[in-house]
């Protein structure tokens, strides 16, 4: 016979408030009730954590089905076969041999969830570009990693986009008003901060690319506080040291806080900040930022063109609303300066840095190439009068040259996008799912003999001086809005296969501020300086130089021999 405990007690809460805590309820107590209650509610959520879950997992299955059938379409191999020259790095050779074997357009699978789509057809292109806005996670989590809070490396174009176009304005208002001066000081600065080398007669072309770098960038970040920084030497060396491993540590899933090394690599991320925050904090003081973070942009334009010593750093511009701000969301957090700065400084200076040391080789190898650059510098300008912007813009040869070093060494062998949320729908009946990884493969487009001629293997600046071409309309297009430098009034293909700022909507901001401050670096440089290599060039280097084609380029040693006035 059932005991009168287990007749009342009740089984829902609403039933413990109805029975009002009658003599039965106070006989059995409310231990029983309690212990009931927490097992149908535990039972409960655990079942709503059970559908949950099984709901994802069915989404993810739906997804990842989606994903093979789309990709399937897709011309490629099945999988991903073992490859030697893929295992040794060479992504672009591999890509080569896929594009031979199944056309302009082909699938790669990286793994059951990771599809690989790369796009080799120039007419192609342009519509890729155009439709794929984002950028792919990890880059975003590298920065985010590296540099912490920052809203300029976001995947989603949406999230980033008013950033950007703040961004750009600025620093073309940079390069026209506060650059006149600047290059020659860089040069000046490198040359003292590097004694010790000096000393040894002769330069790490590689080294003394990165220091130019970095006091491009960091000149127009913070103006003139950066020059005389006492802290300059380590920031930049602690900077390459966190760029060198953070793609490998964004690469986990989960962060690997177990591991030492992760844990110091942080220790070196959180001092790059520190110092991050003193020179941001220097450079407000001296530039005196501070006073102009309520002006608009006309009165700060008016203000620079009147002092240009005060308020030219980009710095003005990331602290007020008006630069790296959507003003829907107000002031940027110090934070989020912080991080803004470091990214900045990381993607310019491994941009810049590649393209500089890309030309001092040539230079270094080519002694022709130099003679013909300083004959046109010499001749563009008076000796004692100071370069400007106009002055470089006249330089034909010599933007020539930046480009096509440019377009035989971009910063990298591949330019990548993705589409996060939508299916990329191409006029060629190519549809792309949302997700997979879409890359231009630059080496073979901007090398694409079909394209650019039977020399495209050969460096040859005076493919870009047709007669069509006004550098000057071309970059002061940039300026205005255009998504890429067009080099190629009427030749659509080689428009649209020179890629090495990226085109579309996702292209580099600061592709006229690099082409034209690298023109203005080399043109001070090469005005005071003769660029020679070092006499222990080994035979291979000259077999380069006799062949004329430099793809991979070495890093020699070089001598800066002063020019006698």
């Amino acid at each position: 016979m059932a005991s009168p405990c287990e007749h009342h007690v009740p089984y829902t809460l609403l039933g413990a408030l109805l029975s009002g805590g009658g003599p039965h309820a106070a006989a059995c107590g409310g231990a029983a009730f309690l212990r009931d209650y927490a097992e149908r509610g535990t039972n409960a959520l655990l079942w709503a954590a059970l559908l949950a879950v099984t709901w994802l997992l069915v989404l993810r299955l739906a997804a990842l089905l989606r994903l093979w059938a789309l990709g399937a379409r897709l011309p490629g191999p099945p999988a991903f076969p073992a490859d030697p020259g893929l295992a040794a790095g060479d992504i672009t050779g591999y890509l080569s041999k896929l594009h031979g074997s199944y056309g302009p357009v082909v699938r790669l699978w990286l793994g059951p969830s990771q599809l690989l789509v790369s796009v080799k057809d120039s007419r192609v292109i342009k519509e890729l570009l155009t439709k794929a806005e984002d950028k792919l996670p990890l880059t975003g989590k590298t920065y985010n990693l590296a540099c912490g809070k920052l809203g300029l490396f976001i995947s989603s174009f949406e999230k980033v986009k008013s950033r950007r176009e703040s961004l750009k304005s600025f620093l073309d208002e940079k390069l026209s008003v506060g650059a006149s001066g600047s290059s020659f000081k860089i040069i000046q600065i490198v040359l003292d901060r590097i004694d010790s080398i000096m000393a040894r007669d002769f330069l790490d072309c590689r080294y003394f690319s990165q220091h130019m770098a970095f006091n491009i960038v960091g000149s127009a970040l913070f103006g003139d506080a950066f020059f005389d920084w006492s802290d300059a030497s380590a920031y930049e060396e602690l900077m390459m040291t966190v760029a060198k491993d953070a793609c490998f540590w964004a690469s986990y899933a989960v962060p690997p806080f177990w591991k030492p090394d992760y844990r110091r690599y942080r220790t070196l991320c959180a001092q790059l900040k520190i110092l991050t925050q003193g020179i941001v904090a220097k450079s407000r003081n001296q530039n005196g930022v501070l006073s102009l973070i309520d002006l608009s942009s006309s009165q700060r334009s008016e203000r620079m063109i009147k002092d240009p010593c005060r308020g030219v750093s980009l710095l003005d511009g990331v602290i007020s609303s008006r630069c790296l701000n959507e003003a829907a969301e107000g002031p940027l957090s110090s934070e989020e300066i912080c991080g803004n700065i470091m990214g900045l400084m990381l993607h310019g200076i491994s941009t810049c840095a590649n393209l500089i040391g890309n030309i001092l080789t040539r230079l270094a190898l080519y002694p022709n190439l130099q003679c013909q650059l300083h004959s046109e510098i010499v001749s563009g300008h008076s000796e004692s009068s100071e370069l400007k912007i106009d002055d470089v813009l006249r330089m034909k040869f010599l933007l020539a040259t930046v480009c096509e070093s440019a377009r035989l060494l971009p910063a990298g062998p591949l330019l990548q996008r993705c589409s996060l949320q939508q299916d990329v729908n191409l006029n060629s009946s190519i549809t792309i799912p949302a997700g997979a990884i879409l890359v231009i493969p630059l080496h073979l487009v901007q090398m694409e003999a079909s394209t650019w001629g039977n020399d495209a293997c050969q460096f040859n600046p005076n493919r870009f001086l047709k007669k069509d071409i006004n550098f000057e309309e071309i970059l002061a297009a940039a300026h205005k809005g255009s998504n890429g430098i067009n080099l190629f009034t009427d030749e659509c293909d080689k428009t649209q296969s020179f890629l090495p700022f990226g085109s579309g909507s996702r292209a580099c901001v600061g592709q006229k501020f690099a082409v034209l401050g690298i023109a203005m670096l080399i043109a001070s440089l090469l005005r005071s300086y003769e660029v020679q290599p070092h006499p222990a060039l080994s035979k291979e280097m000259e077999s380069l130089v006799d062949s004329n084609s430099l793809h991979h380029i070495p890093n020699p040693k070089i001598i800066l021999k002063k020019r006698s006035i």
